[in-house]
């Protein structure tokens, strides 16, 4: 069973990971919806976790029939695909005797929070860009699970570089979006992009009559799109853009949560995330912290997840 982060919470006994998971769930709109299913194995030789998992690739179809007639039959196809978990993270070192100057309570704190934050970033950059191909370490992100799938549309460059292009293009635009996220098996739980082209689509839905604000789990209020769809702006890690800007033109992701969607498959003994806060007790010149998360994101449907490719915003 798929458990969200504020679930996992409810079942620690250990305040530290507690206040670890808030810190992860507090303000970002991926970890505090995105799924988590227990069910990694370990490999033989203690080499990490392996899962298992079925992948929905085809749908079944219903139809009319004549009387005394037949349907025909058409069954849903799936495959069984396997999925090694990939350990992330980041740690930190305090020198002890910065223990003996006072405060070195919020130095921890201080530093545990800016890892988690970091880690927050940089998993949700890896979750569109990861690689295993050009880095074992890391997981394939939506931007490669996505290629040549049946819901990856090119835009072919669609303009909304400036201001005029925007208000010009807004209806046409309005219209590839819906095409787009008709070609879904559901309504997505969000649409996933950089902030420039996110405040771009705002516009639209402002200028078009179609955008609302909701008030996410954490408090913040997210502009969303026709019907309710939140837009949720990926932000920036390492300089980086999370969904970059190539040439100008730029990618928008919608993704369905769940079981039959977008989840993170981590260990089945539920070490989705570790944390050890530094130990000045250890006779070490410097006390170590360290956070990590151990998962890897799958896509359990074809067409629970998409992307619109190629839209010009610069």
């Amino acid at each position: 069973m798929a458990v969200t982060l504020a679930d996992v919470k409810v079942n620690l006994h250990d305040d530290t990971k507690k206040g670890v998971i808030d810190e992860f769930i507090k303000g970002d709109y991926i970890f505090s919806n995105i799924p988590f299913e227990f069910i990694a194995n370990p490999i033989t030789g203690g080499a990490g976790w392996t899962a298992s998992y079925t992948y929905v690739k085809e749908e079944s179809k219903t139809g009319f029939r004549d009387i005394n007639g037949k349907y025909t039959d058409s069954e849903a196809k799936q495959d069984v695909k396997n999925a090694e978990v990939k350990v992330y993270g980041g740690s930190f070192t305090i020198d002890r005797a910065l223990r003996d100057q006072g405060g070195v309570e919020n130095i921890v704190a201080f530093q545990m929070k800016q890892k988690i934050k970091a880690l927050r970033k940089g998993f949700s950059y890896e979750l569109i860009n990861g690689q295993k191909a050009s880095d074992s370490k890391s997981f394939d992100g939506l931007d490669t699970l996505l290629k040549q799938a049946s819901t990856e549309v090119d835009t072919q460059g669609f303009d909304l570089s400036t201001f005029e292009k925007v208000k010009e293009n807004a209806l046409e635009f309005a219209s590839k979006m819906n095409d787009f996220l008709s070609l879904l098996s559901g309504k997505p739980d969000a649409i996933l992009g950089n902030a420039t082209l996110i405040n771009k689509i705002k516009l639209i839905a402002k200028i078009l009559g179609l955008g609302t604000e909701t008030q996410s789990q954490a408090g913040n209020f997210v502009g969303t799109w026709n019907g309710g769809i939140p837009l949720v702006e990926l932000g920036v890690y390492d300089n980086k853009e999370t969904v970059p800007i190539d040439g100008g033109k730029t990618s928008l992701y919608a993704v369905r949560f769940g079981e039959d969607g977008l989840e993170v498959l981590s260990p089945s003994q539920g070490g989705a995330i570790d944390a050890i806060l530094p130990d000045f007790t250890q006779a070490n010149e410097q006390a170590r912290g360290l956070v990590e998360l151990r998962g890897v994101p799958v896509i359990r449907n074809s067409k629970s997840c998409g992307v619109l490719r190629n839209i010009k915003v610069q």
